[in-house]
């Protein structure tokens, strides 16, 4: 599996939340119509967030990249965002038998 970790530092608070909306439509609709395993998102202040997308292979995450995030993140470059993206294989996973994701489940 490979994973794509973005960085995302916006100018306030109203331009982080409408980015983050926007950003949660095109993974529904866009990311795990093309393969996308898994999308989570961590607000860690009022202005910034990381977003983490589980992808089956790089291949597939080079393909999306190409097919919308590099341009989806470009315009969110082009409004003062700071945006800082990292890519690698994941090395090792663990979960907890109690975790329950049913209720995040995307049909």
């Amino acid at each position: 599996m490979y994973v794509r970790i973005v960085k995302l530092s916006f100018m306030n608070d109203f331009s982080k939340e409408a980015a983050s909306n926007l950003l949660v439509q095109i993974g529904k609709t866009k990311g795990f119509a093309e393969g996308m395993l898994l999308r989570m998102s961590v607000d860690v202040s009022d202005t910034q967030r990381y977003s983490m997308t589980v992808w089956p292979s790089k291949k597939i995450e080079e393909k999306t990249w190409k097919l919308f995030g590099e341009e989806v993140l470009k315009k969110l470059r082009d409004t003062g965002a700071r945006v800082e993206v990292s890519k690698g294989e994941i090395n090792d996973i663990n979960i907890s038998k109690d975790l329950d994701l049913s209720n995040s489940l995307i049909d």
